[in-house]
């Protein structure tokens, strides 16, 4: 059989091949915690449980839904979005997704063409790349420092990449490393954008998982012209990764442009799910302070441990991740295999966001604190 060629420079997702080695190591009968995928373990609020229930009393709620999705949710993001960030939207600036990695993928092709080039932070999700190398667009890659606190210097893009790309990916706060940016970092990078003519596209999948208390930022608070687009999920936050329901927001060509890909590739998203996440937005902040809260605590621990550990991190404060360099008596598979072997403990290894960051390895703050303590506790001071 012949198969498309751009397939053999894409390796497989690396999160099935931590699932495979789990699914073994529990086979075994191998007591395992599993510190890798961003699954968040919180549960879902009750309030969004009985909506998802109640729509499913609706008239039509098994039809198909509109393709932009139902006009409700989208309000409710246009009061959430001026209510949290000040920031005014129209329905004709927000379009509906199966999850936002969906509408990552569905960027690409909206905006580039074969053979275009795009900006990509590394390390980084790696879907951006992926995405990009299947729909045959070229990567540019924009490394990221712990001593510039991983925000990216523009100043070090060379011109002929800045005169032939199309769009510039960012995400922050920031997976894997939990930096954030602030309010002058969007401005200069807003600024770049419009001056190189790029498409600018914040992954704002975190935007709401920061320290308790802390004002969260969008990108499009200071994108005075809307000539940004901004990705959001219900996944994080709300712990909501199964429901598969995220959103775009901002400018409206490029909304418009993602909404002719995505209507000529899926159906949209199924009306009930679309109900739970308008319930999930009616959450006040004494909620959402409430899940920075317990995000915070396990950050604080699990960075206690690792400094006592001797094992250095980048001290973000964004996302529930925790960005480490390997000890250096060991490469990272060697150290991620002995975490494995030894303390059933399962990191992602840094070369899943890029061959750049091979030597680091990242946690996720994604397991009850008293369980991510007491197995990290048992780890040999390196």
């Amino acid at each position: 059989m012949i198969f498309n060629n751009r397939l053999n420079n894409i390796s497989e997702y690396h999160f099935q091949k931590l699932e495979m080695i789990k699914k073994e190591a529990l086979k075994s009968g191998k007591k395992i915690i599993d510190l890798s995928i961003g699954d968040p373990d919180l549960p879902v609020e009750n309030e969004i449980i009985q909506a998802l229930i109640e729509s499913l009393k609706l008239k039509n709620f098994n039809k198909y839904p509109p393709y932009e999705g139902i006009e409700e949710l989208k309000k409710a993001i246009i009061k959430y979005y001026k209510e949290v960030f000040s920031v005014e939207l129209q329905l004709n600036e927000v379009l509906i997704l199966i999850g936002s990695k969906e509408g990552i993928n569905n960027i690409i092709p909206a905006i580039c063409d074969i053979g275009d080039y795009v900006i990509t932070p590394i390390p980084s999700y790696p879907v951006y790349k992926t995405c990009c190398h299947l729909w045959g667009v070229n990567t540019y890659d924009l490394p990221l420092f712990e001593k510039n606190s991983y925000l990216p210097q523009f100043n070090k893009i060379p011109k002929e990449i800045s005169n032939k790309s199309k769009m510039l990916i960012l995400n922050y706060p920031n997976n894997p490393t939990g930096a954030i940016a602030n309010s002058d970092f969007y401005k200069d990078v807003i600024k770049y954008c419009a001056k190189n003519n790029i498409v600018l596209c914040n992954d704002g999948a975190y935007n709401e998982i920061i320290k308790e208390g802390e004002k969260t930022l969008s990108i499009l608070q200071f994108d005075e012209k809307k000539q940004c687009i901004e990705f959001g999920t219900f996944s994080k936050i709300y712990n909501m990764t199964g429901f598969r329901i995220g959103y775009a927001v901002g400018n409206s060509n490029i909304i418009r442009s993602l909404l002719k890909i995505k209507s000529n590739v899926d159906s949209g998203q199924f009306i009930p799910i679309q109900y739970a996440a308008i319930e999930a937005l009616k959450l006040n902040r004494t909620y959402v302070n409430k899940i920075r809260k317990i995000y915070d605590e396990r950050r604080t621990a699990v960075k206690e441990i690792l400094e006592n550990h001797n094992i250095h991190f980048f001290d973000g404060e964004g996302t529930f991740y925790i960005w480490c360099k390997t000890p250096n008596k060991f490469t990272t598979e060697q150290f991620c295999e002995e975490l494995l072997i030894k303390y059933g403990i399962i990191v992602t290894p840094g070369i899943t966001f890029s061959e750049f960051s091979k030597e680091y390895f990242r946690i996720s703050l994604t397991q009850d604190t008293g369980k991510i303590v007491n197995t990290l506790n048992k780890l040999e001071i390196f």
